[in-house]
């Protein structure tokens, strides 16, 4: 079991395929060459508290509902990264960076460092937690929604104007 937390600057690349990468109903991560400063060490630290929360599962220490939704919660925020490059809002980047960076980290490694029984008895605490964040990310999934929505009705009003058949 981790005896710390483990600091996001110190995250390695991880190029394992977990089936979390695949679910869940966001976009899938366009493949791109240039590195982003600004989302690479948080993509990169999601793998690991996600190899953390694998392997502590593995070993019988968190139970299944706590892995389950870890993971689901970790591969809807590496499905909503992508949107949030092109999105390019650097309040919800720093939101998003904070949130994993730091609050995750904050949150789930010391958790991790408690006994079994400690860990059975403030489950739903982590569970809570989790919950919490996943929310957040709805709410940031609706902002994109809407900046598209946006788009999608400017773009259309201009094809209107240029291809009226009545105009023509």
């Amino acid at each position: 079991m981790p005896t710390g937390g483990i600091e996001p600057s110190a995250v390695q690349p991880h190029s394992s395929n977990s089936p979390s990468q695949h679910a869940g109903s966001e976009p899938a991560k366009p493949s791109r060459t240039e590195p982003d400063p600004v989302f690479d060490p948080v993509i990169e630290y999601l793998e690991v508290l996600e190899d953390m929360i694998i392997s502590e599962g593995q070993k019988n220490e968190l139970d299944n509902e706590i892995v389950e939704k870890s993971l689901a919660l970790f591969a809807r925020l590496q499905r909503v990264i992508p949107s949030l490059q092109e999105l390019n809002n650097g309040d919800i980047n720093h939101t998003v960076r904070r949130l994993i960076l730091k609050d995750l980290n904050g949150f789930i490694n010391p958790f991790l460092r408690l006994s079994g029984e400690a860990k059975r008895n403030n489950r739903r605490m982590l569970l809570n937690g989790l919950r919490d964040v996943d929310s957040k990310i709805s709410d940031i999934v609706s902002t994109i929604e809407h900046k598209d929505l946006m788009e999608l009705q400017n773009k259309a009003e201009l094809i209107h104007q240029r291809y009226n058949s009545s105009e023509l």
